[in-house]
């Protein structure tokens, strides 16, 4: 989880009403991406979720055959 840092952020950003990396508002982020210091959740519209969130590594790995 990551953690964000509140400083230099908008009231609507700290409060989830906007999107923590492209401030739109509409429609409301609903994605959490990480957490403030004091556990307040981020969140993020879908299109920059995508971009800080990675993506899980596969849990099945193909062997090779011989």
């Amino acid at each position: 989880m990551l953690t964000f840092d509140p400083d230099g952020l908008s009231c609507a950003q700290l409060d989830g009403d906007a999107c923590v990396v492209c401030h739109k508002r509409w429609p409301r982020p609903r994605v959490r991406v990480g957490r403030f210091p004091d556990d307040a959740p981020v969140m993020a519209c879908a299109d920059c979720a995508d971009a800080l969130i990675p993506a899980p590594m596969a849990t099945v790995v193909a062997f090779p055959s011989r």
